[in-house]
């Protein structure tokens, strides 16, 4: 497969996403994947306009996020890495990558 790349969007692309973005990071590497997964954060706005293979937002902003790439993971806490690590797992499995 190709290098994965994963978007962290939140309304200012500041704050939150980049915290989101640190522990994407921590949990994508958990599984030990045989490819580069590049993770970024950004604003609703500018996510609009970028191409990625998935999006990880907040409920707040996911319907927007579905409107950009058809691959959107929803978390409900940030700093909740089972959450996080049981998600990306949920979405490795619908690719058929692990």
């Amino acid at each position: 497969m190709k290098d994965l790349k994963v978007l962290t969007v939140c309304g200012a692309g500041v704050g939150t996403s980049t915290l989101l973005r640190m522990n994407i990071n921590e949990a994508f590497r958990s599984f030990q994947l045989p490819f580069h997964v590049k993770v970024e954060n950004t604003s609703l706005s500018r996510a609009k306009g970028a191409t990625c293979d998935l999006m990880v937002t907040f409920e707040s902003f996911a319907a927007d996020a579905r409107k950009c790439c058809p691959d959107v993971i929803v978390i409900q806490n940030l700093m909740d890495k089972n959450e996080l690590k049981e998600k990306i797992g949920e979405y490795l499995k619908s690719k058929n990558i692990i």
